[in-house]
């Protein structure tokens, strides 16, 4: 039998062991919303008749192609609130989470691969990207984590993890963050969500510790961050996949099929239902976390309605507080002590770096290696030890796609085990499939074992570098840097300055004409004016002072360059 009711799961909770099935009250969190705020389920219905103009909107071949291509980036803050030290959860696994929301909503989740050929097609890139808040809602910097200590055992689907009163913690501003709770739940439950158009005080998601992440307390077989996909999938408005309901229920998306009631554990396609292939590999769906991959198109279109001009959660969009998609945040990892040992040299490419003792961790990603897809690269790891000679294990990492972690196939280039020898050496291809532009190299040296990327060991160093992958080709490594457009202060008030590096293409101090257009919210062009901007660095700001407040597309175009960023003015 593939379905099981709700009463029947809840009886079996009560009655006897907790089945691993997963539970999500975002459904019952929405039914006591509406109850306690009549005017909800009105906001509600205006929102979703502005995400179905949307949708029709976008199915319009002429339609707003550049905002559909637009990524989204979403500020995220994250509350642990824990009684037990085990609650309180790393700031590794919160990591892990962000990690797991950034490659699930680009379709950059290496199990998307597994979608049966008839759903294929239908797997879509989000383009929505998370990031740790910067900035605090009092504008000091933050690492978008709070911790609160709590009396409460546990808390369950009634928001009051949500209050500070009742032992949890408050919402920051939900119309500029992303608020996330992370804590004990009861009854195995493992998280819900509020939909767009809820009040603002209770706005966001909460998580059950043990189903957060992919490390430290996350559990199998809720270990792979999906429970957070899933409900963040809520929050910017998906239903579940059978609609709440028997086969005749809607989730308001026309390419994912009917079915009538969740599936559960790990399926083997095809099962049926309804008279159709069940989608059960879907987020939106009650399978295990290794069983859930994908987000269809029509899924992606109705969450970046909420988010584009105009939309409930339009705001979140190039609030200030977020970090950038262009900068991720990378998980921790040091050794402890360098009494003994340390790593003394680095060379790869252009870097060969003499850094003596730092302590067990350094950030050296000002050093930078130009590297080229489809070439070879020598790496050489030198320690120095206080006196003692001891056996040191090596590792070597690059983030070839830019996603943050160093977890991806192929992006350990180098390991070697305990060894006493005074340098290690070994090579690498860069791959051609690695992501143009710079990105993080990691490099470590553990006592006595292999170091991991995000781990903290007793003896040993762990160094950071920056490396710029080019694609090769008669120009130099130098000369296949991708362009890097900046536009700051953001939000701007009476000027914005924007800043444009454009690598070296042959002929050094060539200049490129830059065509500049912004553009509001209602498709209207406010300013328009052309920029020659030379090789290397230029640097221009222009007054705004007559721009309304509200939110603007920047869309520069030259034959090097073509990008579209979004600003947001302030008065």
């Amino acid at each position: 039998m593939k379905k099981v009711s709700f009463i029947l799961l809840s009886a079996l909770f009560l009655a006897g062991p907790a089945w691993a099935q997963r539970v999500c009250a975002t459904m019952e969190a929405l039914d006591r919303i509406e109850a306690e705020n009549p005017e909800v389920s009105e906001q509600m219905r205006r929102i979703e008749q502005f995400t179905q103009q949307y949708v029709q909107q976008m199915r319009n071949p002429k339609g707003l192609q550049t905002l559909a291509d637009e990524v989204y980036t979403i500020p995220v803050v994250v509350h642990v609130v824990y009684r037990t030290d085990a609650e309180n959860i790393t700031t590794s696994q919160i990591q892990s989470q962000l990690n797991v929301l950034n490659k699930d909503f680009r379709r950059l989740n290496a199990d998307y691969g597994n979608t049966p050929s008839e759903f294929a097609g239908r797997v879509a890139d989000a383009k929505i990207e998370f990031a740790l808040a910067k900035v605090s809602p009092g504008g000091k910097p933050t690492s978008g984590i709070t911790r609160t200590k709590t009396t409460r055992t546990s808390f369950s689907s009634d928001d009051r993890v949500k209050s500070t009163a009742q032992g949890g913690r408050n919402a920051w501003p939900a119309d500029k963050y992303l608020n996330i709770w992370v804590c004990k739940l009861s009854g195995g439950l493992l998280g819900y969500a509020q939909f767009p158009g809820g009040p603002a005080s209770t706005d966001g998601v909460v998580i059950n510790y043990t189903a957060f992440g992919t490390n430290g307390t996350a559990a199998a077989p809720f270990n792979k961050g999906r429970t957070a996909t899933h409900e963040v999938g809520h929050y910017l408005n998906l239903r579940h996949i059978w609609g709440d309901g028997g086969c005749g229920a809607s989730d308001y998306v026309s390419d994912t099929p009917d079915d009538d009631g969740p599936n559960y554990g790990c399926p083997s396609h095809p099962i049926s239902s309804c008279g159709v292939r069940s989608m059960f590999m879907n987020y939106m769906d009650y399978v295990d976390d290794a069983c859930m991959y994908m987000f269809t198109t029509g899924q992606k279109t109705r969450m970046r309605a909420v988010l584009a001009a105009g939309g409930a959660r339009g705001s979140l969009v190039g609030n200030a507080g977020g970090g950038s998609s262009n900068t991720p945040t990378y998980c921790a990892s040091q050794g402890n002590s360098t009494a003994d040992e340390w790593l003394n040299r680095v060379k790869v490419g252009s870097i060969n770096k003499l850094s003596g003792d730092n302590g067990g961790y350094v950030d050296f990603t000002t050093t930078s290696a130009n590297l080229t897809k489809g070439n070879s690269y020598s790496l050489t790891l030198t320690p120095a030890w206080s006196g003692t000679v001891y056996g040191e294990g090596y590792a070597a990492w690059i983030d070839y796609n830019q996603d943050g972690d160093f977890d991806d196939s192929g992006e350990r280039v180098y390991s070697r085990s305990s060894t006493t020898a005074t340098s290690v050496t070994g090579s690498f291809v860069v791959p051609s499939g690695a992501k143009t532009g710079s990105t993080r190299m990691r490099v470590a040296m553990k006592y006595n074992g292999t170091p991991q990327p995000c781990e903290s060991f007793a003896y040993g160093e762990v160094e950071d570098y920056t490396v710029v992958i080019g694609t090769g080709g008669t120009r130099s490594a130098e000369a296949t840097a991708e362009p890097v457009v900046r536009y700051y202060p953001n939000p701007a008030r009476e000027s914005l300055t924007m800043e444009v590096t454009l690598p070296d293409e042959g002929t050094p101090g060539m200049a490129t004409p830059l065509a500049v257009e912004v553009f509001n919210t209602s498709g209207q062009r406010v300013d328009a004016f052309t920029w020659t901007a030379p090789t290397g660095q230029s640097v221009r700001t222009i007054d705004i002072q007559a721009w309304p407040a509200g939110l603007y597309l920047i869309r520069m175009e030259g034959d090097r360059l073509r990008t579209t960023e979004r600003i947001t003015v302030v008065k």
